[in-house]
């Protein structure tokens, strides 16, 4: 089952993760990647292929016609379910803050010495 539909607005949204410098940003198994060019673009998904390589469905985002910060390279890019958030929903932002807490930036210790 799709989790989007065609004519709705998304966002792309690369995994994150530190870089060796600490840095937070798109993952560094993602960067070299042509999707990372479009991280934070908003497009609208055209087309829906279910069944793309290894099982894994794809959606066609288009980008004409929506005013991105970012500079694409090109105006059609096909990604993953993962890569794309939708603008309607809310939630989104909540699973986002999930991730990055589960992430182990959390405080380990109590600050009292043994």
């Amino acid at each position: 089952m799709a989790r989007y539909a065609v004519g709705e607005d998304v966002k792309v949204k690369m995994p994150r993760g530190l870089s060796k410098r600490g840095v937070m940003g798109i993952s560094v198994l993602y960067t070299t990647s042509p999707e990372a060019k479009f991280d934070g673009a908003v497009g609208t998904v055209t087309e829906i292929n279910p069944k793309g390589p290894y099982g894994i469905p794809l959606y066609l985002v288009d980008f004409r016609g929506h005013e991105n910060r970012v500079s694409i390279p090109w105006q059609v890019q096909w990604f993953r379910e993962e890569w794309i958030v939708s603008m309607e929903r809310k939630d989104d932002k909540l699973q986002v803050a999930d991730r990055t807490a589960a992430s182990g930036y959390g405080r380990t210790t109590t600050g009292e010495s043994s």
